[in-house]
């Protein structure tokens, strides 16, 4: 297999994520919403889940005033008071296995001839929000200069409701952190949106076996299979 970020990064991203429950998607067999990005039918089918006493007119009602606040100017501010509003719950924070978690890659972000396209997304009742990157590791420049990437597409008022909608971003290569040094420039990394420059906090888990070990499931080989075919 050769060495670059994808066998290096993403592909082992991607089996992890799988195992902590989020269910791979291939972009060739998936509808989005090419404005902001909402698998619309695995939204209207979470929240019709989630939702026991409202119908799918009212989702859809729901999902149309999403749209309109992601346009706003605020940074998402609207869109959060959304995420944990009961009006309609887009996410269902009692019962989080009464969600709907997948992952995607090389989701395109377009608005007319600007677009990019993160390594993996990760969708939440068909919502995208939230991105990873992921750089080659050894490689000293990679993290800092997608970070220099990232503030400069955060600027771009194209782009305004991929910002809006986005929650949290992961830049990582898949490395041990370096204790020393001002600017941290390997392992893993996560930010909110900013208008601005963007400021990278590293992960420091309180309760390390959540994320590994007894709750991981088991590596599916037909899964892994798949995602490597998908990546090619």
């Amino acid at each position: 297999m050769k060495y670059n970020e994808d066998s290096r990064v993403k592909i082992p991203a991607l089996i992890h994520l799988s195992r902590l429950g989020y269910e791979y998607l291939s972009l060739k067999d998936s509808y989005w919403e090419k404005d902001n990005n909402v698998f619309k039918e695995i939204f209207i089918s979470s929240l019709l889940k989630i939702n026991k006493d409202v119908s799918e007119l009212d989702i859809e009602k729901h999902y149309q005033k999403i749209n309109l606040l992601l346009d706003n100017d605020d940074l998402g501010k609207e869109f959060y008071s959304l995420l944990l509003s009961n009006e309609i719950k887009l996410i269902d924070f009692d019962n989080i296995s009464n969600n709907t978690f997948n992952v995607v890659t090389e989701l395109p972000y377009i608005n007319g001839e600007d677009s990019f396209r993160p390594d993996i997304t990760l969708l939440i009742n068909g919502m995208p929000l939230v991105f990873i990157e992921v750089k080659i590791p050894n490689n000293k420049e990679g993290i800092i200069a997608e970070r220099n990437r990232i503030n400069s597409r955060f600027k771009n008022r194209k782009f305004k409701k991929f910002i809006n909608i986005s929650q949290i971003l992961v830049f990582t290569n898949n490395m041990q952190y370096e204790d020393d040094g001002f600017e941290k420039i390997q392992g893993s990394f996560y930010a909110t949106t900013s208008n601005n420059d963007i400021i990278f906090n590293s992960f420091i888990e309180e309760k390390v076996e959540i994320y590994g070990g007894e709750n991981l499931s088991t590596l599916d080989n037909a899964v892994e299979d798949f995602i490597l075919l998908d990546n090619n």
